[in-house]
């Protein structure tokens, strides 16, 4: 079994952060992970992918074949990844910056509103993006991701981190739970 999750946006955004403290949580879970990461010359504004791939044997081909998840920061990062997913696939989009989405299977959330609004930080998005996605990532726990999360980040900003993770847990649960989810593949908000 193999499950391959892309996390996608601008430098800056804190996806080649987000992507690492993914795997080293899908490590703490026991599973054989990869992680690999490409970001443009710009420090802030460019590209930057994250890519994660899970398996319950030794990866022998450390690329994605095929997209499970894709979280998506933005338009472009929506727009160069889309065509790399399985069929069945889901993509989470942050609402505000990503307006068009040619897929079956999408969840929208204000990611980066939350992160300027609730918590006066844009540099949580990341932390959000990770929370939403637990509910729909079977490889990963919350308590590992917290683990991880907590060795990663720098003491000073931690708990700002860690509650951030942990709203978008609820986003993510909240998503999870809606009726349209489950009855058809509309794009859902929470």
């Amino acid at each position: 079994m193999r499950y391959e999750l892309r996390l996608a946006g601008a430098g800056g955004q804190g996806v080649v952060l987000a992507g690492i403290v993914f795997a080293e949580a899908g490590l703490l879970d026991g599973h054989f992970v990869v992680h690999s990461q490409n970001y443009g010359p710009e420090a802030r504004g460019g590209n930057s992918v994250s890519e994660v791939i899970f398996s319950d044997e030794e990866i022998d081909y450390p690329r994605a074949l095929g997209l499970d998840m894709l979280i998506a920061l933005n338009q472009k990062a929506c727009n160069e990844n889309i065509g790399e997913m399985k069929d069945d696939g889901l993509v989470i989009v942050d609402s505000a910056p990503v307006k068009k989405v040619l897929w079956g299977r999408v969840l929208r959330v204000p990611i980066q509103r939350e992160a300027d609004h609730t918590f006066k930080d844009p540099r949580v998005i990341n932390m959000l993006a990770l929370g939403v996605l637990i509910p729909f990532c079977p490889w990963v726990s919350e308590s590992s991701l917290t683990e991880s999360i907590t060795r990663r980040m720098p003491a000073k900003s931690l708990e700002s981190n860690l509650k951030a993770f942990r709203a978008g847990i609820e986003k993510g649960n909240e998503l999870l739970g809606a009726p349209s989810f489950h009855e058809h593949e509309d794009a859902i908000e929470v």
